[in-house]
């Protein structure tokens, strides 16, 4: 009991040692040296008072007993205040030494002195830095003078009383080691210390931190593992081995220091003692002997241990079985279509070949190749699923309305293809045409809804075209890329390659035209009934280095079907914003109409781009006329109409181009928020002369005029027209009677002076 009282007293238990703390060695020594300071006046005391009066016992005894109580006040306050009850220990230290130097000639009294000051560096050393410790042991050598100087008046007068201790070289060498080297050794082994310490306590963070480290790495490998040793025993498992070994807490807690075979079985019949041994290993559960577990060990060669990885493969063992009792269905399913259990191309091909291979010379039929035009717009706006049973619909058509004759396939995607064979009626292309039409259907149902189909065909004849199914279809691929929405059913002929390197050709140099910005805007007057110009459509010029100009329909074609329409649009509207620009600083309210083919608009960084224009420019909506070509396919997509209705609230005026010719309905008259109706020239060509052309005009105008819309009629090349579209109501015409297209600069020139003017053309 006594023993562990002082321990805790002086803080020298274990737990205390192990925290490496220095305030608490430095309140442990200052108890020390407190209380055996305090033991040595109370024997002084103690003794003092048992022996015989002496000269100034009484001032003697008040003296010692202010120190001991001095010394119990430290003792008390020492753990709470460290740092005052040091300085103030050393203050004590101090003054006694130098009370029993200074007021005394007892030489044991001037010995004890000179010991509490030349231990002063010593004691400081304990509680302060190097520098406090240097500080007093200089101070020192003031005391140390003082005794020495004595010694000397002391041998003056008796040379016999103190000769042991009045000789200078003993002062010397105890002033020396107690106020310089033990302290000075003392520093070098507490430096020695603190540096050893603060490396250890470096290591253990980076011990901990990397214990820490793998502990978690341990934890989240992804897979279940476990770390044993070679003997089987189980040291440490992660989260995830602990279920999969036992859904039972009570289990899972049992698992650490257990043994492997108490959990886990071989699968195989030969039976091993140190199964866990091997590198990969088939074994089953004991808890659920239904689940297998394949187990990979991994050897640490630096503690001789092994790591387990566990992987549940009851499910992959259950398919595998399954695959394997499938086989002959699934070699079966290697020649066919997965979605639609038609042949896959390739033994489409060998059908197609074989039967070509047996029938007679005079044998005729066709390779047809249908794809689904816009199934692209119908899986994004339906989604995979519905489009993929879209394309399943199709097929069961397909096979039900077609001969058993007939070969059926799906190549890829959309595309189909089909050998059909044909007699002497067929081969005519019209009547070949008319069947293909009737076989396709118009619509195909859908969750109740009914969905309009659309389709482009290329065909090829066998023998005229080819002679293998592999060249037929090779043949319908090129045919199938000069269908179009107004002629959906290509034949094969023998100009088509060159047609297909020509355009390849021409498309390079689009590009390259797209890039380099060789293709401008040119304007064309659009003029009202008063006669004066009141707009102009921007209308896109490709002239070739040789001088030559490229139809504007071909090359218009050309860059939507290689999805170039955005970036050429974004080009030529670059180049119309400065005119427009200048146009409205100059006061030249003309609004000039750009012309887009629905592609730009499904475009999502042409649309940003327009908006921020928009954005920039708060006049561009007046100056700015958007005409959609109704003949686009994406007229009908809601995302189309979205981005329209969008534009108008900006301030656009939408106009619809080329009206009856394409896929608008008067549907799309009230989803598309247009302003302008543009009447196709192939209906005013006939006029004035052609009565139901004229019907068609005049109950089109009627319409717009119900609708709040204004109407542009082009392609006007006589006087006669003009006068005519005037009567029924027109309000704004153009064409080649009131001005061709002329370059931009004809309309900049002369800081614009033939834009400011408005020339009445009549």
């Amino acid at each position: 009991m006594l023993i562990d009282f002082l321990k805790a007293f002086f803080l020298i238990e274990p737990e205390r040692q192990h925290q490496h703390s220095k305030i608490t060695f430095q309140q442990s020594a200052l108890k020390i040296l407190i209380v055996v300071t305090l033991l040595v006046f109370m024997f002084v005391e103690i003794n003092s008072l048992l022996i015989p009066a002496f000269e100034g016992k009484a001032f003697f005894l008040t003296i010692n007993s202010g120190y001991v109580a001095i010394l119990i006040g430290l003792l008390v306050y020492c753990r709470r205040y460290t740092f005052t009850v040091s300085v103030l220990f050393l203050i004590v230290m101090m003054t006694t030494g130098i009370l029993l130097i200074t007021t005394t000639t007892n030489t044991n009294a001037i010995k004890y002195g000179l010991l509490s000051l030349y231990s002063l560096p010593l004691i400081a050393r304990l509680f302060f830095n190097f520098r406090t410790t240097l500080s007093i042991s200089i101070a020192n050598i003031g005391s140390f003078y003082l005794v020495v100087h004595m010694s000397h008046s002391l041998e003056q007068i008796n040379d016999d009383m103190l000769p042991e201790f009045t000789s200078f070289y003993f002062q010397l060498l105890t002033f020396a080691t107690l106020n310089f080297g033990l302290p000075f050794a003392v520093s070098r082994m507490i430096y020695t210390l603190e540096s050893n310490t603060t490396h250890l306590e470096s290591l253990y963070r980076r011990l901990n931190r990397n214990n820490t480290l793998y502990e978690e790495i341990f934890e989240h490998t992804g897979t279940p593992t476990m770390l044993c040793n070679k003997a089987g025993k189980i040291l440490k498992v992660n989260g995830l081995a602990r279920q999969l070994l036992s859904n039972s807490e009570s289990l899972q807690n049992k698992i650490e220091n257990s043994q492997v075979q108490h959990w886990l079985t071989p699968t195989e019949e030969r039976s091993e003692r140190y199964f866990w041994h091997s590198n990969t290993r088939e074994c089953s559960l004991k808890t659920n002997p239904n689940t297998l577990i394949e187990m990979h060990r991994v050897s640490l060669t630096n503690h001789g241990h092994y790591i387990l990885h566990l992987q549940d493969i009851s499910q992959i063992k259950a398919l595998k079985q399954q695959l394997e009792n499938s086989q002959q269905t699934n070699s079966r399913l290697t020649n066919f279509d997965v979605l639609t259990l038609l042949p896959n191309v390739k033994h489409f091909c060998q059908q197609v070949n074989n039967k070509l291979a047996f029938e007679r010379a005079h044998y005729s039929g066709a390779m047809i190749i249908i794809r689904i035009s816009q199934f692209k717009l119908l899986n994004k706006q339906y989604g995979k699923d519905n489009a993929n049973r879209l394309i399943l619909s199709f097929a069961k058509i397909l096979k039900n309305k077609l001969s058993d004759q007939t070969f059926i396939c799906r190549l890829r995607g959309v595309k189909f293809a089909c050998f059909v064979p044909l007699g002497q009626t067929y081969l005519i292309k019209r009547n070949l045409s008319a069947l293909i039409q009737s076989t396709l259907p118009d619509q195909i149902k859908m969750d109740g809804n009914l969905l309009n189909m659309d389709y482009q065909v290329g065909v090829s004849y066998y023998q005229t075209d080819g002679n293998s199914a592999e060249e037929l279809l090779d043949r319908c691929e090129m045919a199938l890329e000069y269908s179009s929405s107004a002629e959906r059913i290509s034949y094969y002929n023998n100009q088509l390659e060159d047609k297909l390197v020509e355009e390849h050709q021409l498309g390079l140099e689009l590009s390259n035209a797209i890039k380099c910005n060789n293709i401008v805007l040119w304007l064309q007057p659009q003029v009202g009934r008063d006669g004066y110009i009141c707009s102009f459509e921007a209308l896109a010029r490709w002239q070739k280095a040789d001088g030559s100009f490229v139809s504007p329909m071909a090359f218009i074609y050309l860059a939507e079907k290689l999805g170039l329409l955005p970036t050429l649009a974004e080009n030529l509207l670059r180049s119309l914003i400065p005119i427009l620009s200048e146009w409205h600083k100059e006061k030249i309210y003309t609004p000039v109409a750009f012309n887009l083919a629905g592609q730009e608009l499904m475009n999502d960084v042409f649309f940003a781009h327009l908006m921020s224009l928009s954005a920039d420019h708060p006049w561009l909506g007046k100056m700015l006329e958007l005409e959609i070509t109704e003949t686009s396919s994406v007229m009908t997509h809601p995302i189309v109409h979205k981005r329209l209705k969008a534009l108008s609230q900006y301030g656009f005026i939408i106009a619809i181009d080329d009206f009856g010719t394409g896929l608008a309905s008067l549907g799309q008259l009230i989803d598309i928020p247009a302003k302008i109706l543009k009447i196709d020239r192939r209906f005013i060509s006939p006029l004035p002369d052609d009565q139901r052309h004229l019907d068609i005009v005049k109950s089109t105008i009627q319409l717009a005029q119900s609708l709040n819309m204004k109407v542009i009629a082009e392609g006007i090349e006589s006087k006669e027209q003009a006068d005519t579209l005037i009567d029924l109501g027109c309000h704004i015409m153009q064409g080649y009677y009131f001005g061709k297209p002329a370059p931009m600069t004809e309309w900049t020139k002369d800081n614009h002076a033939k834009a400011k003017h408005l020339r009445l053309v009549r």
